[in-house]
This record gives C-alpha cells, structure tokens and sequence, in this order.
C-alpha cells in the first residue's frame, strides 16, 4: 500500500503566532523606552525651573517677563523688525562656538523713525552684540532660563543706545523684544 504522508499545517500557523509574540515583545520595549524618556525629560525640566532661583532679583524677573511678552500689545501698523545680521563668536570657555541671527522688534507711532536711528547707530549695536554673546559659556547658552536673560541684557546694551530726551518717537521704550531667529552652538 502506498504511504500517505501527512503535511502539519498547524506548525506554520504557530510560526505565525511566535512572530506575533515578538511583535508583541518590540512593542513593549518601544512603550519602555518611550516611558523612560519622558519621565527624564519631565525629571530635568523639573530641575531647569526649580533649581538656582535665589540668585536673580524680581527687577530683573520683570524686566525678562516684559521683554519675552514684547513689553505690551503694539497694534499692527506699529510694529517694526530690524534685521541686526548673523554673528558668529567664539565662546569664553573657548572650546565652542555660537552662530545666532538677531532681530529687534520695535513699536511706536512713528516707528521709522526708531527704525532709521538703530539704523544709523547699527554698527555700534553689532559691536554691543559681540561683546556680549562672547561673555557666555556653553553652560548658559544651554539653559533656557540663561536665554531669556541673555536676550534681556541685549536689549538692555541697544537701549543704553537710545538718546535720553529729545525723541523723534513717543514710546520711551520701542524697542520690545530681541528675537534670536537662528542659533547654532557647536
């Protein structure tokens, strides 16, 4: 008599349940990972806001609060940029260097005519800008809070550019906020 061979087709369909088992196991690792990188993201914004908040006095909280809120609501027809440029400088620990694109907002009624005196006085601005972003280490430049205060000591350096009486403008603060459009440490 001829022998009849048997094919087990129930092997090939637990073959497909060991692959469903490690789908099911990469799956978890994924979860894993996932979870641990936002408990130590959580973990390290909670040490950024938390920690070395006795140093800076509230005089200076206000005046970053200001600068990063753009000192008030300025109506369309208002509102300026100027384009300060990029600035590459190397940074005092002098192992890195920072590449960033500054702008200034400015606000007045007559904002041309703050425009048109930083324009004139543009060169001095750049080299304020220079000497202060090669005062900063790569620790600070890491540190968001020691962003916002760098952005605020800018814009007090432009101000101190500003004539004290005689204005063209109304606003005896038009210039609102320093935005950093580009930044590149390395």
């Amino acid at each position: 008599m001829a022998e009849v061979q048997e094919i087990n087709l129930s092997q090939r369909g637990n073959m497909a349940e060991g692959e469903g088992g490690k789908g099911g196991l990469i799956k978890i690792i994924i979860i894993v990972v996932v979870a641990l990188a936002l408990l130590g993201g959580g973990g390290i914004a909670a040490f950024i806001f938390l920690s070395g908040g006795d140093d800076i006095d509230e005089a200076t909280v206000a005046d970053a609060a200001r600068e990063v809120s753009g000192g008030g609501i300025c109506p369309s027809d208002e509102l300026s940029y100027l384009e300060l440029g990029s600035f590459v400088v190397n940074l005092v620990d002098g192992r890195r260097y920072l590449k960033t694109n500054i702008e200034l907002m400015l606000c007045d009624e007559d904002v041309g005519a703050v425009k048109g005196y930083l324009e004139m006085r543009l060169s001095e601005i750049k080299d304020l800008m220079v000497s202060e972003l090669q005062t900063l280490s790569t620790e600070q430049l890491r540190e968001p809070r020691e962003r916002v205060l760098m952005r605020q000591r800018l814009l007090r350096r432009i101000e101190s550019l500003l004539p004290n009486k005689d204005r063209d403008w109304t606003d005896p603060n038009p210039i609102k906020k320093v935005l950093i459009t580009e930044f590149y440490l390395q």
